[in-house]
């Protein structure tokens, strides 16, 4: 037996790094924050090619391209995009350090890809699309953009204003406007004072980036407008897509959650901003990817314009028995290479094939619940609640080459000797914990959420309006929603933070003086403000107190954010309670879960399972 040519030291060596590292499958959901490195292309070889030349099409004709990529849950959708952004990672490495057989011969050169997690509400959805572009290209994609426009425009040559600097700033505007009119004037006077103004370069740079500004701050660029207005962030998403040098893919994931969160206007809403993107600029690749079971639906959604626009889907496949023997292989090799440790001589080490066989017939290759149980089995061997002798006694010599995306490993047919291994992983199902991430829209989406569902637990007839937009003179503003009850309307804002765990500052403030701005010109009669815990600010605080009798402001921190989130679709949590209790007043016999640290969270990939009975939802 293989694991017999191995001594009690070597054994307990490996078996006590496990107990101390994070393994490979410790982690069992893909997600887009967090880089996959073992990738097993098989399932995906079609898509790829696929993939390719959409690419290599938008390269040379500057067509922008809408590819649907269908899969079921946990066959890796989310996968895909890290596989291919680790392919576009190593087309950067220099030729001598290239190793030819680890790239596509087909891949085609100069692309991005850009990771569009689902979008978390309604509201918003182009600022979502636009943070997505500066968070992975950097903000020195706006220095290359910007360099690159001034330049056309005939400003660039030298940078000095005056009589003697070359071509004036405002010159340099004019042309901009010229080419780039109407909506887009204010993008165009930011990039060229970004450029040509030393002075005010770094308040463009601030707008540019989408961080708050007050009126003053506005005044002094000659603007009127925000980034976090549709319209600009369109303009700007246009700008930096036709002229970052490049194709730019954005992979946008999980296109359903709107839909579980919101109902069919909140995902009608997001398939129209798919066609406006489509629509409206070009050098660029859309790739929606979607649950295989919500497709139809997507496809009975949309218009007949958009359906004819789009390629033709392509699906994502299980693995076979022979991929999930490559990538426990490759992900354990991968893990002792990270420990400094030469590979165990037995490459399933702990677990053989006997169990990896019934892993196998269990899942039927869904790649998600094979991670799944693969670490629940680990798991159970490293901290001694199943002896190793249980799997020493069916291991069997295999080998699996390095360096290759290709097995020797001979496939075998998954039929599983031992029926007590499948009893065993019977045992060892359960459902996990989930996690999620706690941002603006979210909690802004869950909030409009656990008022719709208490709503209709105790039958009131409320109107919910997401993306709320208002005007104040001739300057358009927007809330993340509004809902309608009793004849009055109850406007909602979270004020664009990064994490609950800090004082909303001055972000805050704006936000306050949205809600403040709507009450005032009798949009809404009253506010709802989701703010940080600990938030504070004079300028905040004076203007919540001239406000007391019409705002009703909430604090959250991290946990009870998430928590909100969390319980929205399903039974609302005490905050989500209150909120509701703005509107509906007390609602005596309704009896909130209770918060503890071990209450298990909800998966930003949940919304990649089957669908719930009540519709989930970055900034």
């Amino acid at each position: 037996m293989v694991f017999q040519q191995m001594s009690d030291d070597e054994k307990d060596l490996y078996l006590d790094v496990l107990r101390e590292g994070t393994t490979p499958f410790d982690r069992f959901v893909a997600r887009g924050s967090m880089q996959d490195v073992v990738d097993i292309p098989g399932p995906r070889a079609k898509i790829d090619r696929f993939m390719f030349r959409g690419i290599s099409q938008t390269l040379s004709d500057h067509s922008t391209r809408l590819i649907p990529i269908i899969g079921s849950a946990g066959s890796g959708k989310t996968h895909a995009y890290w596989a291919y952004k680790n392919m576009e990672r190593k087309m950067l490495i220099s030729e001598s350090e290239k190793i030819e057989e680890e790239l596509p011969s087909n891949l085609p050169s100069n692309w991005t890809i850009v990771y569009v997690p689902s979008p978390p509400s309604a509201s918003r959805i182009l600022l979502h699309v636009y943070t997505c572009l500066l968070d992975e290209l950097s903000s020195s994609i706006i220095k290359v953009v910007a360099e690159k426009l001034v330049e056309q425009w005939g400003g660039l040559k030298k940078k000095k204003l005056g009589l003697f600097g070359g071509q004036d700033l405002e010159v340099t505007i004019s042309n901009g406007i010229r080419e780039y009119p109407g909506i887009f004037s204010d993008c165009v006077k930011c990039l060229c004072i970004y450029t040509m103004d030393k002075e005010r370069s770094a308040l463009a740079e601030r707008w540019l980036l989408g961080e708050t500004m007050d009126l003053d701050e506005l005044t002094s660029l000659g603007i009127s407008s925000v980034i976090e207005s549709d319209d600009i962030c369109l303009a700007m998403i246009k700008l930096i897509c036709e002229n970052a040098g490049k194709t730019v893919v954005l992979y946008f994931d999980e296109i359903e959650s709107p839909y579980r969160m919101h109902g069919p206007e909140a995902e009608t809403k997001f398939l129209e901003v798919l066609k406006r993107l489509y629509n409206e600029i070009k050098n660029v690749v859309i790739v929606i990817a979607v649950l295989k079971e919500i497709w139809p639906r997507i496809l009975e959604t949309t218009d007949q314009a958009m359906r004819s626009r789009m390629e033709q889907e392509r699906e994502l496949e299980y693995f076979k028995f022979d991929d999930l023997l490559l990538y426990f292989a490759k992900s354990m090799e991968y893990f002792w290479s990270q420990n400094n440790l030469n590979p165990p001589i037995y490459p399933l080490f702990p677990l053989n094939e006997e169990i990896l066989k019934a892993i196998y017939a269990k899942t039927d290759g869904n790649q998600r619940s094979i991670i799944k149980l693969i670490r629940i089995f680990v798991d159970k061997l490293v901290y001694d609640e199943m002896p190793l002798e249980e799997v020493i006694k069916e291991a069997v010599p295999v080998s699996v080459s390095k360096g290759s995306s290709q097995a020797t490993i001979k496939p075998i047919a998954p039929a599983v000797s031992d029926k007590s291994i499948l009893d065993k992983i019977e045992e060892l199902m359960a459902d996990e914990d989930y996690t999620i991430e706690a941002n603006p829209a979210s909690v802004a989406g869950a909030a409009l959420k656990s008022i719709k569902v208490l709503g209709e637990k105790y039958h009131k007839e409320i109107k919910i309006n997401l993306d709320f937009k208002f005007l104040v003179g001739k300057r358009s503003y927007s809330l993340a929603g509004m809902i309608e009850f009793n004849g009055n309307k109850y406007g909602l804002e979270v004020p664009s933070v990064k994490t609950f765990d800090k004082s909303g500052g001055v972000a805050a403030f704006y936000a306050t003086k949205r809600l403040v701005d709507a009450i005032t010109t009798k949009q809404i009669n009253y506010g709802i403000l989701i703010v940080p815990e600990g938030t504070g600010g004079n300028k905040y605080k004076s203007l919540i107190e001239q406000n007391e009798g019409v705002m009703f402001k909430f604090e959250l921190n991290d946990d009870s954010a998430k928590f909100l989130i969390q319980q929205a679709i399903k039974m609302p949590s005490k905050e989500g309670l209150l909120m509701s209790q703005v509107l509906f007043g007390d609602l005596p016999d309704y009896i909130p879960p209770i918060q503890t640290p071990d209450a298990p969270e909800e998966s930003e990939e949940s919304t990649d399972g089957e669908e719930q009975e009540t519709p989930t939802d970055s900034e």
